[in-house]
């Protein structure tokens, strides 16, 4: 493709035809000038010459003067001597003309014929002519004042020679402050190749400012499809992870459960055979409830792995969550946190399942909080859900494992097993809901969010 040339070249190229002009327009007003000028003087010069020969062929009297010249130009001066010694009698004579034309007489004495001189008075020319008559020289003279559109022209000659000083001067102003702006604009755009937070110049030119503009919104759009997309990743990379983990856990359930029934059956008829003795039968029924738990625990791996809910109902989430925090009041309070629950919604959900969402987030918060501190839950109406926000003033989670919150087996407690934050967002989730984490000074708020009556999908 053709090398389109630069707009600050383009710039120079107007200035540079500007000056050319310029140029060339002062060259032709000041030629124009002088050939004007040259003008007067030559018809002022024929203008004396003829008024010399009128004088010539008349005798010298005040009469002949006053006759009709053979000129109407305004100002010319003529009459007759004897010789240059009269030139101090002669009346109404400028003293600026008498050594100019007594030179003049004394050149016409010597030649014995006609001399016309031409001598810069001031910034304008003399002229004077003189010619031998009988008994003395007639002489003509007229001063060539300058012409009264001089002084308009030079002004307007300095006001285009100013106007193309002005020209040069914005060209140049404007190919200087264009480059700035786009180098600007050229680093701007190379940080933002590295980091689409850098901030955007803002130039000075009305027509890169656009530009500018639309250069940040460009990286305002290209940093939000970004962060879909890492979005997009993480809730990918989870599905994935889940659909592993279901895959494990349909293993787990098929290869672990029939055992676990089976084991448990025959502990139960050894309980009820009422023959065991006391310290057995204490063994077998703590035997049965670990079964029971190792259950549960199938049962949990495979909620988290998107396995359906239990029937779904309507449910009063406040009358839910105040049972959940009463039955876990006696246990918050040995370890000095008090639970304060308020609200009221409705929602179509399973009762089993959101039991235990709300019992797994009310523990991580009483387990969060600091000592003597208190768990507000709270139930919140919303356009078409119904939401739950639990808080605490504990530490909270690190920023930098705030995404892996969430994240099945992921726990901070020695104790834990880093599936109960899981759980409790599968449930959300399928329930057409979501569970959110939130840190906002101090406070720690955990959000569970559920269809309202009549909204669920």
């Amino acid at each position: 493709m053709p090398k389109t040339p630069a707009i600050r070249q383009r710039l120079l190229y107007i200035a540079l035809l500007g000056v050319v002009t310029s140029a060339l327009s002062l060259v032709a007003l000041v030629r124009a000038l002088t050939f004007t000028a040259a003008q007067r003087v030559e018809r002022a010069r024929d203008a004396l010459t003829g008024e010399l020969d009128r004088l010539a062929r008349l005798p010298p009297s005040g009469e002949a003067l006053a006759g009709p010249p053979a000129t109407t130009y305004i100002g010319l001066r003529g009459g007759w001597v004897d010789n240059s010694g009269q030139l101090g009698s002669l009346p109404g004579l400028p003293d600026s003309w008498r050594g100019p034309l007594a030179h003049t007489l004394m050149e016409a004495a010597q030649k014995q014929g006609r001399v016309v001189s031409e001598t810069e008075l001031g910034s304008s020319p003399l002229l004077l002519a003189v010619d031998p008559v009988a008994n003395g020289f007639a002489w003509t003279g007229y001063h060539v004042l300058p012409s009264a559109y001089l002084k308009p022209w030079r002004w307007i000659a300095f006001g285009l020679a100013g106007a193309t000083a002005l020209l040069v001067a914005t060209a140049l102003w404007g190919s200087f402050s264009f480059r700035r702006n786009a180098n600007a604009l050229h680093a701007t755009l190379v940080a933002l190749g590295k980091d689409l937070t850098a901030e955007v110049a803002q130039p000075g030119a009305g027509e890169l400012t656009g530009i500018a503009d639309g250069i940040r919104r460009m990286a305002a759009d290209l940093l939000a499809s970004r962060d879909a997309t890492e979005r997009l990743q993480r809730e990918l990379a989870q599905k994935d992870r889940l659909a592993a983990l279901g895959r494990v856990a349909a293993g787990v359930a098929h290869e672990v459960r029939n055992p676990l029934a089976s084991i448990k059956l025959r502990l139960d008829l050894a309980a009820a055979s009422n023959t065991l003795p006391v310290a057995a039968m204490e063994a077998v029924v703590g035997a049965s409830q670990e079964i029971a738990r190792l259950d549960r625990l199938v049962a949990d791996l495979l909620l988290v792995a998107g396995q359906k809910m239990g029937p779904r109902r309507e449910v009063e989430l406040g009358a839910l969550l105040r049972a959940r925090a009463e039955a876990l009041a006696p246990w918050a309070a040995a370890r000095g946190i008090a639970v304060r629950t308020a609200g009221e919604g409705i929602a179509d959900a399973d009762v089993e399942s959101v039991a235990r969402a709300f019992d797994n987030v009310l523990r991580n918060a009483v387990e969060a909080s600091p000592p003597d501190g208190t768990v507000e839950a709270q139930v919140f109406k919303t356009a078409g859900s119904v939401e739950v926000r639990v808080e605490d003033r504990g530490r909270g989670v690190e920023p930098a494992r705030e995404s892996e919150l969430f994240e099945p087996f992921f726990t901070t407690k020695p104790e834990g097993t880093g599936l109960g934050l899981a759980i409790s967002r599968a449930i959300a989730r399928a329930h057409g809901g979501e569970l959110t984490y939130a840190r906002a000074g101090a406070v720690t708020r955990f959000s569970l969010s559920l269809p309202s009556r009549g909204a669920a999908a």
